[in-house]
């Protein structure tokens, strides 16, 4: 895994336990986390934003996310509106 996806935006497939943090909630990718004895699959930290402001900073599998094209602070992603 590569750090190709840092700052891409993603959309949250499941919710995230003992978080507000909802599937279908949208996040910008700030990290990744390398797999581990305690956590086999490899994750990413995540920011979710709710009208412009931070909500929650989680960390979660990949699996847990959809990837989006756009990347947070191009222009052309402008249209990506924090939900």
């Amino acid at each position: 895994m590569t750090t190709d996806a840092l700052f891409h935006w993603v959309v949250l497939n499941q919710d995230v336990p003992d978080s507000a943090i909802k599937a279908g909630d949208r996040a910008v990718i700030v990290d990744h986390l390398s797999a581990s004895a305690k956590q086999p699959e490899p994750g990413y930290v995540v920011e979710v934003f709710e009208q412009g402001e931070t909500l929650d900073v989680v960390s979660v599998p990949i699996s847990w996310v959809t990837l989006l094209p756009e990347v947070w602070g191009h222009t052309e992603s402008s249209a990506i509106k924090a939900s």
